[in-house]
């Protein structure tokens, strides 16, 4: 018999984090607890619900190293989900793939940087 996967005792707040789309929040956990694959999940999960357009989203990171992880998840993520959807989902995931360079990912001096200019 197959053993069933446990989820983590955190998979409540893990939902909360891509299914509370209108609520701000700030994700606070230790390294390798799946704080990208979250954020990530939540990004696309936005844009497909039509949200926000890709061009407004931002995702803020402390190090060059998670920005150009994150950026390269995203990208992976995003047009994984924009083949698999279909209807309204599909076509705002599909609009998000196209313009993709226009989502700000970097680190939180680079964010800074860009709103003085």
């Amino acid at each position: 018999m197959a053993e069933k996967k446990q989820q983590p005792p955190d998979q409540a707040q893990r939902d909360l984090i891509t299914g509370e789309l209108d609520t701000t929040m700030l994700v606070e956990a230790a390294a390798g607890t799946g704080k990208t694959t979250a954020m990530i999940s939540r990004m696309v999960a936005l844009l497909a619900e039509g949200k926000c357009p890709i061009d407004t989203m931002a995702a803020v990171t402390f190090t060059r190293k998670s920005a150009a992880e994150l950026r390269a998840r995203f990208q992976i993520d995003l047009e994984k989900a924009a083949r698999a959807a279909k209807g309204e989902a599909g076509r705002c995931l599909r609009v998000a793939v196209e313009a993709i360079e226009r989502c700000f990912i970097g680190t939180i001096h680079s964010f800074c940087a860009r709103l003085l200019r």
